[in-house]
């Protein structure tokens, strides 16, 4: 009796050749389940669209598989799960150098200075959205902040001439840590804090930052018990990206357009 060893069905551009999947391809490459051809049929060439969605939308997604990959229109970057379906971690691909200690999310923003907006956040600092325009985020012409699976760094306008760097919770899920921060004023140690989703805190324990400041903070995670133990350390930098002066105390100095701020969230193996 013989047996077909090799199926191959045409539907459409899509060729099934032994279990594999080739898009506008008859021959797959040998190591791929799928493989998907840079050009159609007509010879035009095209790209490969993932689902695109906001932190929110990613959220809310059940089990997501550890390799699972979406493009996340909040962060503006390719994202991977690489955690488990039950303690997901997702990553933005462009923005992760995998170091041998850890690993780094990096976020820029430039100009950065008191005239913005003119907006201005309160104390407790308000609920994160993208489109909250209290916060420098909302505005994503200039750049972006440090963000990842659970935490983000955002900005907000405090008084005329001083900002606030606020530390959000953006993991989908409530949270508690324990952090110690490093700031000029007002430097804090607090245990148990607790941080529902979107909701963010002040990292300078006197909630106002003078523009020639840098700060940063160290994060444990004790809750819930699946992310248990991650460790952070994450931080706000603002310099000049010119050698005419200095930045002035309260952003506004000569030059203002050239400032810069770094921020970046970086977690320990």
């Amino acid at each position: 009796m013989n047996k077909l060893s090799i199926t191959i069905c045409i539907t459409a551009g899509v060729v099934l050749s032994k279990g594999q999947v080739g898009i506008y391809t008859s021959t797959p490459d040998p190591s791929a389940n799928l493989h998907v051809a840079p050009t159609n049929t007509s010879n035009q060439y095209k790209g490969s669209l993932l689902g695109t969605m906001s932190t929110t939308n990613r959220n809310s997604i059940s089990q997501p598989a550890t390799g699972l990959m979406i493009y996340n229109t909040t962060d503006n970057c390719l994202q991977v799960n690489n955690g488990t379906p039950a303690a997901p971690r997702w990553q933005c691909l462009n923005e992760d150098p995998n170091l041998p200690f850890g690993n780094m999310i990096f976020g820029r923003y430039k100009p950065i200075y008191p005239g913005i907006t003119a907006n201005t956040i309160s104390i407790p600092p308000p609920q994160y959205s993208p489109t909250n325009n209290q916060l420098y985020g909302s505005y994503p012409a200039n750049g972006n902040f440090a963000s990842n699976d659970m935490f983000r760094v955002d900005v907000g306008r405090r008084t005329g001439d001083t900002y606030s760097a606020v530390l959000y919770n953006v993991s989908g899920e409530s949270i508690t840590f324990n952090y110690s921060s490093n700031a000029y004023h007002n430097p804090v140690a607090a245990n148990n804090i607790s941080l529902n989703n979107t909701q963010g805190r002040f990292i300078d324990g006197d909630n106002i930052t003078y523009y020639t400041e840098a700060q940063n903070c160290y994060v444990t995670v004790t809750s819930p018990a699946k992310w248990a133990g991650r460790k952070f350390l994450i931080g706000v930098n603002i310099f000049k990206e010119d050698t005419s002066n200095t930045i002035a105390t309260g952003g506004n100095g000569t030059g203002k357009e050239n400032q810069s701020m770094l921020t970046y969230i970086f977690e320990f193996k």
